[in-house]
């Protein structure tokens, strides 16, 4: 259905019909002229003009195909994805609101910082990288409900020691007793500073649950495997991101392939060096 339109455009073109008049008024001089050489210059001329004209016709035609066939990509890659059509419907008309209604003010230059923010975050996506605000249990959860054969992970007491004792901190625990109870193995490594009687009955509920804990002196280890991480089977990993003062700031995740790869054997590099909880190698007793 679309075809005839399009044929219909190139053959009302005002460029085209202005060319068509000149060449069917260049004939009707050139057969009148008696002077053959002042008739060869008009015709040249116009010649010129007719040229000009056809070349700029067919580079409006290449310029509209191109913009239909871009715009015709953009409508089949947002078909494509079942969701993206009733997000990107009302988005798009957010942002021609502002357009309209507040062009040059700073919500105009904010509208354009959210898109970017979103591409960048696209971006990130696109590398199988994302994140989520620390203390957001929603990934965790999902993530441990749907492990089928193992979850490796560590801890940092002096990072997150309250947040345990919390109830998004037990809530997560229980995920975990949960997950263990369908035969998933779980496997922890502490990361300590002191080995508190806190953290010493916490390492033990684990334990006594199921857990495979096991301790390690952060001293043993260089800073950048004092680290919180995770990993889920082989589908996703974890790091969490905070400051040298021991503030969380934000998780971030990976489902991309070396990634994953990267965290597994730093984890079993960690755990190698780590100790069973009464294990007296353990260069810090029990407070």
């Amino acid at each position: 259905m679309k075809r005839p339109a399009k044929q219909k455009s190139v053959i009302v073109d005002p460029v085209l019909i202005i060319g068509t008049v000149l060449s069917v008024l260049l004939a009707v001089i050139f057969y009148v002229r008696e002077d053959t050489a002042q008739a060869l210059g008009t015709v040249a001329g116009l010649l010129g003009g007719v040229i000009t004209l056809q070349v700029q016709t067919l580079l409006r035609e290449r310029r509209r195909v191109d913009h239909e066939t871009r715009v015709g990509a953009l409508v089949s890659t947002i078909e494509k994805i079942p969701w993206l059509p009733d997000l990107m419907e009302p988005m798009l008309r957010a942002a021609k609101h502002v357009e309209l209604q507040y062009k040059g003010t700073p919500a105009d230059d904010a509208c354009r910082d959210a898109f970017e923010e979103c591409l960048r975050t696209l971006a990130d996506l696109e590398r199988g990288h994302f994140r989520a605000p620390y203390g957001d249990n929603g990934v965790f959860l999902r993530l441990i409900r749907q492990a089928k054969r193992q979850i490796c992970v560590t801890s940092v007491p002096s990072v997150d020691l309250e947040w345990w004792l919390e109830p998004v901190g037990r809530e997560y625990w229980r995920a975990q007793a949960d997950a263990l109870a369908r035969g998933v193995v779980i496997r922890r490594v502490f990361i300590y500073r002191e080995w508190s009687d806190a953290l010493d009955a916490l390492a033990r509920e684990q334990a006594e649950a199921g857990v495979k804990v096991r301790r390690i002196h952060a001293d043993r280890l260089s800073p950048a495997l004092r680290v919180i991480s995770g990993l889920w089977d082989d589908a996703c990993g974890h790091e969490l991101s905070y400051t040298a003062g021991g503030e969380a700031v934000y998780d971030t995740f990976t489902v991309s392939p070396p990634d994953l790869e990267r965290l597994m054997r730093q984890f079993e590099m960690i755990e190698r060096i780590a100790v069973e909880l009464d294990d007296p190698r353990s260069p810090e007793p029990v407070a």
